[in-house]
């Protein structure tokens, strides 16, 4: 029977703390999202908290993203929780993006050695295709894989062994959630009776591409459980919604219909964007953040091997203030491209279309569309200015620059439109809390006395 397993890092950023902290073990453990805004990593101390502010009837109200529960402090805002974490004696810590890229990073290179082939799913998550493999306990195989990234990086994680992608994922799901399990779930070693009583508890959310717009109309189906789901009829489903939610139903059959990747190729957008940490009032600091934003765009197309053939840039002030402005532009390409000068050309002039002189920004996004891989292009001949893709040392500058931030982190080499890196920088993003970057920066080592 083929295999799937899916290892997730468990609290992963607040992992990534205790890793070079292990005291910090003993204590809550919360992580902050940009601009130390809301909660978006707890460790398990810390998520105990939850049953403190039940037993206190402290309810936190709307919290500062849509997944927040008044009786939950994941993802509320900061300035909420701040005395409750003090109290109870959390640590609290900016989002050490730096850290948790490169840990992510060592963990992934780890896990692709455990079997013949990885997708990678997020920072924290990839599949391993453990198809060839001869091993008579594949719970014992998930427990091996549980000691080599404890042992490597000091992180812990879950595993979910199934026959599918969406078996898998669940089954991690459940690894985690059941203690019994102490972290790793064969389902395929289960019988069809055993699995069909553990389905009957799950909510049909719980399911991975599910989410609460299909989950309502489930509901309205009378499907509440994950086993309700499964005795659906895939072409009832395929009727009534589309065929990847009967693909997902097959998947929860046994039946491989769906991948981790893309199959259609490259992302069909690239978007980065960050809040400053505090309003930006001049033109220059706004063109920097641009021109940062636009050189790491770069660096994620240039990464899937494509190209793109249009930018956008969005810019906004505080949403909350009377005199709220938003504003974006679109600038078609000429010919597809993937060179970073570029884009950071065409987005400068889009920017200074939308810049107001008279205002504070805290926004700005750039995004790449009209993605495609590379390969042979149809070249005007008449166009005036095709930009520097023309150029036949264009892909060899941008290899050697990657090549470059590769080896000696991101940012070593850059353009100077996007600012130095070691000068500060008025629109970057508040981290009052952050951690050293123990991994990437040599003058953030840990030292032992």
């Amino acid at each position: 029977m083929a295999r799937i397993a899916l290892v997730d890092g468990n609290s992963f950023y607040a992992s990534c703390e205790e890793a070079f902290q292990p005291w910090l073990k003993k204590r809550p453990v919360v992580v902050l999202s940009n601009n130390d805004g809301c909660i978006v990593a707890a460790n398990a101390r810390a998520k105990q908290l939850d049953a403190w502010l039940a037993q206190q009837s402290i309810q936190l109200g709307q919290g500062g993203f849509k997944a927040a529960r008044p009786t939950s402090l994941m993802y509320q805002p900061y300035f909420k929780v701040a005395p409750y974490l003090k109290e109870m004696g959390a640590a609290v810590f900016s989002s050490n993006y730096e850290l948790y890229a490169d840990m992510s990073a060592r963990m992934h290179s780890l896990l692709g050695q455990c079997a013949p082939r990885q997708e990678i799913y997020s920072i924290d998550e990839c599949f391993l295709d453990l198809a060839g493999l001869e091993v008579a306990d594949w719970t014992e195989y998930g427990r091996g894989i549980q000691s080599r990234i404890a042992q490597g990086l000091g992180l812990p994680v879950a595993v979910g062994i199934a026959a599918t992608h969406t078996l898998a994922k669940l089954a991690n799901h459940l690894a985690k959630r059941t203690p019994a399990y102490a972290g790793v779930l064969d389902l395929a070693a289960l019988s069809e009776s055993a699995k069909a009583a553990i389905f009957a508890t799950v909510p049909v959310s719980s399911v991975w591409g599910i989410g609460q717009r299909l989950t309502r109309r489930l509901h309205a189906m009378g499907v509440e459980t994950v086993r309700d789901f499964i005795r659906c009829d895939p072409r009832q489903i395929r009727r009534r919604f589309s065929v990847r939610e009967e693909k997902i139903l097959r998947e929860l059959r046994g039946e491989s219909c769906l991948s981790a990747l893309d199959p259609d190729g490259p992302n069909q957008q690239i978007r980065v964007s960050r809040s400053f940490g505090q309003p930006v009032t001049q033109w220059a600091a706004l063109a920097e953040a641009m021109s940062a934003f636009a050189q790491r765009a770069g660096e994620k197309l240039r990464r899937q091997n494509a190209t793109c053939q249009a930018v956008n840039v969005m810019l906004r002030t505080n949403p909350h203030a009377p005199d709220f402005y938003q504003a974006q532009a679109t600038q078609p390409l000429v010919q597809p491209t993937q060179d970073t000068r570029w884009l950071i050309k065409q987005g400068k002039a889009l920017l200074a279309g939308l810049w107001q002189p008279e205002r504070a920004y805290r926004k700005v996004q750039v995004t790449l569309s009209h993605i495609q891989q590379v390969g042979p292009c149809q070249v005007d001949c008449w166009a005036s200015d095709v930009g520097p893709v023309a150029s036949e040392n264009a892909s060899v500058l941008m290899a050697t620059m990657d090549e470059l931030n590769k080896k000696m982190g991101r940012g070593a080499v850059q353009f100077a439109a996007a600012g130095m890196r070691e000068s500060p920088r008025s629109w970057q993003m508040r981290r009052s809390h952050c951690s050293p970057r123990y991994t990437t920066r040599w003058d953030e080592l840990m030292k032992v006395h």
